[in-house]
């Protein structure tokens, strides 16, 4: 679940263990009728289920990441909505 708004991520593993649920269902780690109820489950409470292959994208947008992450690696979405810094006001 996102720390901003109603945003939701389905994984087969912990985050980043798979490119995404495709990868994770070719590699048979997720079952597809599985995905499907966590992903309505979700839906109904009001979710917007995010595909991790999105969140793996660069951030773009402004941002106060902490003074060690900078210059480390560019943020992702996923830093942006269920990670570590806030965006700039």
């Amino acid at each position: 679940m996102s720390k901003f708004g109603s945003l939701a991520l389905v994984s087969a593993d912990n985050p980043g263990a798979f490119f995404g649920t495709d990868d994770a269902q070719a590699e048979d780690e997720l079952d597809a009728g599985d995905l499907a109820r966590v992903e309505q489950a979700l839906v109904g409470q009001g979710y917007v289920v995010v595909p991790e292959e999105l969140l793996n994208l660069r951030y773009d947008g402004e941002s106060r990441l902490r003074p060690w992450d900078q210059g480390q690696w560019p943020p992702s979405w996923w830093d942006r909505f269920f990670g570590f810094f806030q965006p700039a006001r």
